[in-house]
């Protein structure tokens, strides 16, 4: 699997951390990473704009403007280039979230501000990607087997950067573990309702709601 390495230190106080590992730029990447990742762009493109009943391996070759055996020879088949689309996400998705936490203005309280930060980063096209997968998987059982291996390591990156963005006070609190969980899964269940709503100010009322019921918990209201 060819992953690069995460960015160096957020510029934000309130950044995710990431990795003592420096992501270098797609064209310092060897030949076989750069046209890897250039693929799974691609299938993220194909995903965010005609979902997954438009993805294929002729689909992405084409979207990715490169040859039929340079494809083949990365991902012979759609669940091996499932798996390695997944873990291009979790990259993706954390520079977004880091972009958005370096606009965090300081001294924002820290629920508001990872509210913010991951409403944001969910409505990128990388989570909306792995949305479409999630969605497909639900009938497709191949696709779910090959998603729930890849999802485990992601769920465990995008932890760490949740647990980034409330800091390490909230993170040391007893009842934050729930707070996590419960975060993630409102913000996700926000993004993919987005479609069907016509403004933005329900979204808005129930992330007031819920960093209500965050502070709360973790005794800050």
């Amino acid at each position: 699997m060819c992953r690069p390495g995460r960015a160096g230190a957020a510029r934000a106080s309130r950044a995710p951390r990431s990795s003592s590992r420096t992501r270098r730029p797609v064209a310092d990447r060897s030949g076989k990473c750069a046209r890897t990742w250039v693929h799974c762009a691609a299938a993220t493109r194909l995903l965010v704009e005609q979902g997954w009943a438009g993805l294929s391996t002729v689909a992405v070759q084409s979207a990715a403007g490169l040859s039929r055996g340079a494809l083949l020879h990365h991902f012979p088949t759609t669940k091996a280039l499932t798996t390695e689309l997944v873990a291009y996400l979790v990259e993706r998705n954390e520079e977004g979230t880091r972009a958005a936490a370096a606009r965090v203005a300081p001294g924002t309280d820290p629920v508001d501000a990872t509210l913010s930060v991951l409403s944001e980063t969910f409505a990128q096209p990388p989570a909306l990607a792995e949305q479409e997968l999630w969605a497909a998987a639900r009938t497709d059982p191949e696709l779910a087997q090959a998603l729930r291996a890849a999802e485990r390591h992601a769920g465990r990156d995008l932890f760490r950067v949740v647990d980034g963005l409330f800091g390490a006070e909230i993170v040391a609190h007893p009842h934050y573990p729930a707070v996590r969980d419960l975060t993630v899964t409102v913000l996700r269940g926000l993004a993919a309702s987005r479609p069907l709503r016509t403004s933005a100010r329900a979204e808005a009322a129930i992330l007031a709601q819920w960093a209500q019921v965050a502070r709360s918990l973790l005794d800050r209201s």
